[in-house]
């Protein structure tokens, strides 16, 4: 009966993993690993109940029982460390709003062909709010053209800001990052060729699962950095913190 419903648990979970990816790829306008791995998850459960029921399977049902023990160990250790590290990158979002900096970081997140998709929306709003209290500062919208954009995330962030009132004049684009690490590093050089002084201390705003990392990478490109978190859509928080998972490991590693 434990079984039963075990399968039935597992049969519901797999069906929730992959309508997850559709509906959010769909409404997100992309797809990352975040996006992706629900559906990676519920179609690999689909196809061990179906290869339970195989010839191959009854041949030799405890060499297979032992593999699912192992896998299921090794997941579990993983589903650890993933809960201690969403909790220290959620934990370490706090808004540094009352810092004075040289510039604002705004960060790309995605288009839907021209249009900022919510996360980025979201990033945008705050930048606004910030600008009210911050009239001189100059913003740097950061983000070059991904698959499926018809612009650049830079432009589109601009166009966005100049609509709802933020001078032209004050916003520097950089439209070649493709990483948040090159985000950082052509956003410093973009205000420095333009500006024509050193870029120090800067106000990042970006997503709350999004600001550990970006930190990080702004130090590794010669910036003191403080942040304002957007905050997170809660429908997206379990795709969003599955990608800033791995996504932090290939940073850490990788970013130079």
């Amino acid at each position: 009966m434990k079984n039963k419903y075990l399968q039935i648990f597992l049969y519901i979970l797999a069906v929730a993993g992959i309508i997850d990816t559709i509906l959010i790829a769909k409404r997100g306008g992309g797809m990352n690993l975040g996006v992706l791995l629900p559906a990676v998850g519920g179609t690999c459960i689909i196809l061990w109940a179906l290869f339970k029921k195989t010839p191959s399977y009854r041949r030799r049902p405890n060499l297979y029982r032992k593999l699912i023990k192992v896998f299921t160990g090794l997941f579990l250790i993983w589903l650890v460390s993933f809960a201690i590290i969403t909790a220290v990158i959620i934990t370490s979002a706090m808004s540094d709003k009352e810092q004075k900096v040289d510039s604002v970081i705004v960060l790309g997140a995605g288009l839907k062909g021209e249009t900022p998709t919510l996360v980025l929306k979201k990033r945008l709003d705050y930048t606004l709010d910030y600008y009210k209290s911050n009239p001189d500062v100059k913003i740097i919208v950061s983000g070059g053209q991904g698959i499926g954009e018809t612009i650049t995330e830079a432009e589109a962030m601009k166009r966005y800001l100049v609509k709802h009132d933020i001078p032209e004049n004050i916003i520097l684009k950089e439209e070649s990052s493709t990483s948040t690490y090159e985000n950082m590093l052509y956003s410093k050089k973009a205000y420095e060729n333009t500006i024509g002084k050193p870029l120090d201390k800067v106000m990042i705003i970006t997503n709350d699962f999004h600001m550990f990392r970006a930190k990080i990478l702004a130090k590794r490109a010669g910036l003191k950095a403080y942040g304002i978190s957007s905050g997170t859509p809660w429908y997206i928080y379990p795709n969003v913190c599955l990608r800033e998972y791995f996504a932090l490991f290939k940073s850490l590693i990788l970013d130079r």
